[in-house]
């Protein structure tokens, strides 16, 4: 008797707890609306491993087309509370402050390999946008 009442409480809270929770948003949005699928969102960090300076993750990848959105965090401590942020096929060059997030949007448009670095440390460690072209097919070669 006592299971079926703490199985009869544990349902009555899930009950409870769906019956509140927000309906999705798919169902009224109109047929006419873009499909979610084609907004990436990215948070990178600059982080520091022993002695050297990453931006983490140092690979990420979208389709062709897709609008990428990245928020740029440095948390590389230090007197030096300044990290750069480049992608050079895509003309993003940004200075971000510890504490202060910075963001980038753009259309990824360009299909190929494009390394991300720190602009004003060359001696860091980049990583790279790798964007994959329509229809799967690769580039014969991407510029760097």
């Amino acid at each position: 008797m006592k299971r079926l009442s703490l199985r009869v409480i544990a349902f009555a809270a899930f009950a409870a707890a769906f019956a509140m929770a927000p309906m999705s948003r798919a169902a009224d949005a109109p047929a006419s609306a873009p499909a979610a699928a084609n907004e990436k969102d990215f948070t990178l960090v600059a982080v520091m491993l022993g002695d050297s300076k990453f931006w983490m993750p140092s690979t990420i990848v979208v389709n062709e087309g897709d609008k990428v959105k990245l928020t740029l965090r440095n948390e590389i401590p230090g007197e030096a509370n300044q990290h750069g942020f480049s992608i050079g096929e895509y003309h993003i060059e940004e200075v971000v402050t510890r504490g202060t997030p910075k963001t980038v949007e753009f259309v990824a448009d360009k299909p190929g390999v494009f390394n991300y670095v720190c602009q004003m440390h060359p001696a860091h460690i980049g990583g790279q946008l790798i964007v994959r072209a329509k229809g799967g097919i690769r580039p014969a070669a991407a510029k760097h």
